[in-house]
């Protein structure tokens, strides 16, 4: 159902080609006509390149990759029981609109990481620079709305493409974009910058300067299949993104189980007990390392580590425990659930940073 403020932000528009109508939505800047695939500029001329991602997939190949990958992630998860109360819905297919931004880029970074213990514990300078030809895939849209659009970007590579056509794409929508190609290069170097520095404060324990310079080589119009389905279980609906142009699940979701929840359950009470053991026998370290009057400093540690490592694990036991109450979860193409609330692996090798 349209508002009056839906109505508002769109423009019934005739192609210059076809002189067919349609709406115009008011942050659209680059348009495509749904008839005959005339691709311009809003307020400028043809979009001279403008290309297709081949899309691999039919409405029979979606159903068969995200029914493998049900059975294979709950699998993992919620347990395969789960696969015999599904009902698969219609594929729907969308063309996303994207830009591909090849470039050279050279990157700076600088800084620092301890090595040693006791009294030899010092810091080492950490520095580097690296040139590389790189390519992004930049989405043409301001906000990230579809579901699994985020996995959908980051799964793109320079797969085969052609010249766009409005009859290879299935009588699906084509999004219009609502960013220009002279915005695609500075979301490109803005996406480049946050994984590399991302990836720099894994690797280094203080990064103190990141610099980043790109050589914009080329900045191509694309569009490129994007597939969702919905599916029914026990009254509930859930959602699976798949790309057409690899041919592979993205991101989806599956149910809570009991299978699910008692793994949870287990998870979370493990991690309780030994938060209590942890934190109820530091006062009985810590007064026996009085007692045994250690000159060594560093022995007094050992509590305070003890008493940290507690804090975590209680943490961590309270946030695994929220996974008993959700509905469903979302589970990656490999089978791993995203937007974990507590990654005990990460919280370790954090706290072990601190006192190595």
């Amino acid at each position: 159902m349209t508002t009056a403020e839906d109505s508002q932000k769109l423009v019934q528009y005739r192609c210059e080609v076809c002189n067919a109508p349609y709406p115009l939505g008011a942050d659209d800047v680059i348009s495509t006509c749904p008839y005959c695939g005339y691709t311009f500029i809003v307020d400028g001329g043809e979009m001279k390149t403008h290309l297709l991602l081949n899309n691999k997939l039919k409405k029979e190949g979606v159903v068969k990759a995200v029914s493998d990958w049900i059975q294979f992630a709950a699998s993992k998860s919620v347990g395969k029981g789960v696969t015999k109360d599904i009902e698969l819905g219609n594929p729907v297919l969308q063309w996303i609109p994207i830009f591909r931004v090849k470039a050279s880029s050279q990157t700076y970074h600088f800084g620092a990481e301890q090595k040693g213990s006791g009294k030899n514990k010092h810091w080492v300078k950490v520095e580097g620079r690296d040139s590389a030809k790189i390519t992004e895939w930049v989405l043409a849209r301001r906000y990230a709305a579809a579901f699994g659009i985020k996995e959908f970007m980051e799964s793109l590579e320079d797969e085969e493409s052609k010249t766009f056509d409005i009859n290879l794409t299935d009588k699906a929508p084509v999004l219009n974009a609502e960013i220009a190609d002279t915005d695609a290069p500075v979301r490109a170097k803005y996406q480049k910058s946050e994984r590399d520095r991302a990836e720099l404060n894994e690797k280094v324990e203080k990064l103190f300067d990141y610099r980043l310079d790109m050589d914009i080589e080329d900045c191509t119009y694309f569009h490129a299949p994007y597939w969702l389905i919905r599916y029914e279980y026990r009254g509930g609906t859930f959602r699976v993104a798949v790309s057409g142009a690899t041919g592979r699940v993205v991101l989806g979701e599956l149910p809570v189980t009991k299978t699910y929840r008692v793994k949870k359950w287990f998870s979370s009470v493990f991690m309780l007990v030994a938060a209590a053991l942890l934190i109820q026998g530091t006062p009985y370290i810590t007064y026996a390392i009085l007692m045994a009057d250690s000159s060594d400093g560093e022995v007094f540690l050992i509590p305070v580590a003890m008493f940290i490592l507690g804090i975590i694990l209680w943490a961590g036991s309270i946030q695994v425990i929220g996974g008993v109450l959700k509905y469903e979860i979302q589970l990656t193409a490999d089978g791993e659930e995203r937007e974990e609330g507590f990654s005990f692996g990460d919280s370790l090798k954090g706290f072990g940073g601190r006192f190595s």
